[in-house]
């Protein structure tokens, strides 16, 4: 009888602590979203986007060709986290992680893999150990979004 109130309780325990462990997607969405698009949000970027805890994948459209960009959050070194005026003025977001952190692929109109042409607009192809984009915004604003991104998906723990 004490065993099968145990494993109640320990079953309902471990529902219960999982359940308030999940990522909350509605933030991470608003968050990546508005650092990603500024004030459009993902409206600004792409129609064509998936959320799935820490781990966003969405398609944009780059000339003539389908960019494919994948963050994976998990991996993200958040301590890294800084931003950098580009070679054309703008301020960029920088932050590493483990590899994989960003993946970038390019397709053509015909659906042919043209991931190696994104050095030409001097995109990484492929697994990389750096998310890179612009900054659209005020960065006070962009940083509360990036506050809320790194309450949902704090990555590595790092001290440094």
């Amino acid at each position: 009888m004490y065993k099968k109130i145990f494993i109640f309780f320990t079953f309902l325990f471990f529902s219960f602590s999982s359940a308030f462990s999940r990522v909350n997607e509605n933030v991470v969405h608003d968050a990546l979203g508005f650092m990603i698009g500024g004030d459009g949000g993902w409206g600004a970027v792409t129609n064509e986007y998936e959320i799935d805890g820490c781990v966003t994948t969405y398609v944009q459209a780059l000339g003539d060709m389908n960019l494919i960009a994948i963050y994976d959050f998990n991996k993200a070194l958040w301590n890294s986290a800084s931003s950098q005026i580009g070679e054309d003025g703008r301020e960029y977001f920088i932050l590493n992680g483990e590899i994989g952190v960003q993946e970038v692929y390019a397709y053509d109109a015909y659906g042919e893999d043209a991931t190696e042409g994104l050095w030409i607009f001097g995109i990484e192809p492929g697994p990389s150990t750096t998310i890179f984009f612009p900054i659209l915004v005020d960065i006070s604003r962009f940083e509360n979004a990036m506050y809320d991104l790194m309450d949902e998906c704090p990555g590595i723990k790092s001290k440094y």
